[in-house]
């Protein structure tokens, strides 16, 4: 029994010697202390799951440890049940996976702490009443808290993978899939075995494919493809391989050989459905039936439409409404078009939204413009024999025009986030830099002049009146500053109290004029606090005039700041020349 030593990172295969006094134990020992029973429970259930991989057998395994008495068993083995229960649950019932969680959680507080943070990584993932964007950020901080934890890590990999596919994010899904296929690879003993392997190709190829890359969807299809004799389970495997077939038959628009597989599929659809609230298979039937002139298979579908809205989840939504979109076109249903139409375009505009509000968070640049799919395929010279884009009102026409310039507004809004400092709403350091080194020469007798100041004392502000106070004194400044400067200026904050204005193309003594006017306008109004009592702010400033173009900012700015350190050196609130 002290052989059996519960962990998430369990090694396959099992030995068999183990396997087999494990199973004598449970047939024949009636009288066993539940403690010794739920570790041979485990043990049989880590057996089976190296054998068939995530099976029902196993999962009834991990149900006869949850209906032990909780205050005999092991409790790290009970956590761990608890664990790939939920994990299970989760795919049928969101609301049931929690309510399990809930209630078991509390039965293993004193199980070890590599355990419970499973637990907490689940509920995290599942529970927590957060948005995507929010959880990826708590997984991300998760990760940097667990260097060296490498198997965790991995895992973590996994969950916000499953979150990026359920924001519709498909590349960024795949790109952490194989990140955890990567660090599965070296740092999981389990995961040697090859079926965790290929189970994870699938994944990649699943959302790849709906990320229209298809090409490099197909080779991870081949690599799951190539796994076939790897499958106890055949029909689950079957399963999976139909549907990635059919997903590539659509992109390709084989829209026979699409059908032919479809009829294939179709005992399994029922499972498919209650299993993942997938309606998917449903709609590529029906383009399939559109496609090859089945019209009562096609109305069939239609006729369920407003169930199908309600019961598909929300990542897949947008693709029924595309169709829906298409196919009231076809049938010059000009009304029913446009209604789909927009429900379409507010899922997308959500999407764009969310993934924009993320980049700040994330750092993140890449927008992927899921709206733009409708627009090229009701346009494209490439469908315009498909008969469900075959007819295109000029209606849909202007609402595509108006999609046209809401992503360019929203390309612009994400531009303007990634440049502009936050508590400001100034350039932030690394956009300032890269627009003075951009500056173009002066013409005539004009120069830029390049101003960094700091503001004196700021340190003891903050200590004194708290970091709110801080806040508010640094917007203070910062609407001092615009009122002294030009349009075409440009100002930057580059650090907590440091900032940097570049008056561009005027005169030296103008230069000279407004700096000093910057200076007194700190000195000369104060900031009114709640108790309306007055906070004067003031600054010292480094100046330095150039005429020419610059590739590289840097080295005039420590020029500027070795001369800022004399000025504060000399008493502060004042300015020098470099």
């Amino acid at each position: 029994m002290n052989s059996i030593q519960p962990s998430h990172h369990y090694v396959c295969p099992v030995d068999k010697v183990l396997s087999d006094k494990v199973e004598w134990f449970l047939t024949n020992s009636p009288n066993l202390s539940n403690q010794a029973r739920s570790k041979l429970l485990w043990q049989k259930a880590i057996t089976i799951t190296c054998k068939y991989g995530f099976s029902d057998d196993y999962l009834r395994y991990l149900k006869k440890i949850t209906l032990l008495p909780s205050s005999e068993v092991n409790k790290n083995i009970l956590s761990f049940a608890i664990y790939d229960l939920t994990n299970f649950y989760h795919r049928y019932s969101p609301t049931k996976a929690c309510d399990f969680l809930h209630e078991n959680r509390l039965l293993v507080t004193s199980a070890s702490p590599e355990f419970l943070k499973y637990l907490d990584m689940t509920e995290l993932e599942y529970c927590a009443e957060m948005t995507s964007v929010e959880k990826i950020k708590a997984f991300v901080r998760l990760r940097e808290l667990s260097k060296g934890d490498n198997p965790f890590i991995a895992n973590i990999y996994l969950s916000i993978a499953e979150i990026y596919s359920s924001m519709g994010q498909f590349t960024l899904a795949a790109n952490e899939l194989k990140k955890h296929l990567s660090y599965s690879k070296d740092n999981l003993p389990y995961i040697k075995d090859d079926i965790d392997i290929y189970w994870t190709y699938y994944a990649i190829a699943t959302e790849l494919l709906d990320a229209g890359e298809i090409e490099e969807g197909k080779h991870y299809f081949r690599k799951f493809e190539s796994g076939a004799d790897l499958f106890a389970d055949t029909e689950d495997y079957n399963v999976l391989l139909l549907i990635l077939k059919i997903k590539i038959a659509y992109m390709e628009k084989k829209f026979a050989l699409m059908l032919v597989l479809i009829d294939e599929f179709e005992p399994y659809q029922s499972r498919i459905e209650k299993s993942q609230s997938n309606n998917k298979m449903l709609l590529y039937k029906a383009i399939a039936c559109v496609e090859n002139n089945r019209t009562q298979c096609v109305n069939s579908f239609i006729s369920k439409k407003a169930a199908l809205i309600k019961q598909t989840k929300a990542s897949n939504l947008r693709y029924l409404y595309e169709f829906l979109t298409k196919y009231y076109i076809a049938q010059n249903q000009v009304e029913a078009s446009q209604k789909n139409f927009e429900s379409y375009i507010n899922i997308n505009q959500q999407a764009l939204i969310n993934q924009q509000n993320s980049v700040p968070i994330l750092d993140i640049a890449q927008l992927q413009q899921d709206i733009v799919t409708l627009e090229l395929s009701l346009v494209s010279a490439k469908l315009e024999q498909s008969k469900i884009t075959s007819v295109l009102s000029g209606l849909l026409i202007f609402v595509l025009l108006a999609i046209g310039l809401f992503i360019w507004r929203e390309k612009n809004k994400q531009k303007i986030l990634l440049e502009t400092d936050e508590l400001t709403r100034i350039y932030n350091r690394r956009a300032i830099f890269e627009q003075i080194a951009n500056l173009k020469n002066t013409k005539n007798n004009d120069i830029h002049a390049i101003i960094l100041f700091d503001l004196d004392n700021f340190k003891a502000i903050n200590d004194k009146y708290s970091h709110v106070i801080g806040d508010k004194a640094l917007r203070h400044i910062v609407k001092l500053t615009k009122d002294n400067i030009r349009q075409q200026d440009l100002f930057g904050r580059i650090s907590a109290e440091e900032f940097v204005v570049c008056l561009k193309d005027l005169e030296k003594v103008s230069a000279q004029i407004i700096v000093e006017r910057i200076l007194s306008s700190f000195e000369n109004n104060p900031m009114v606090l709640n108790d309306a009592k007055e906070l004067r702010v003031t600054a010292s400033f480094s100046i330095t005039y150039i005429k020419k173009s610059i590739t590289d900012f840097e080295s005039i700015y420590h020029s500027l700041d070795s001369a800022l350190s004399k000025t504060k050196d000399l008493g502060r609130n004042r300015v020098v020349e470099v």
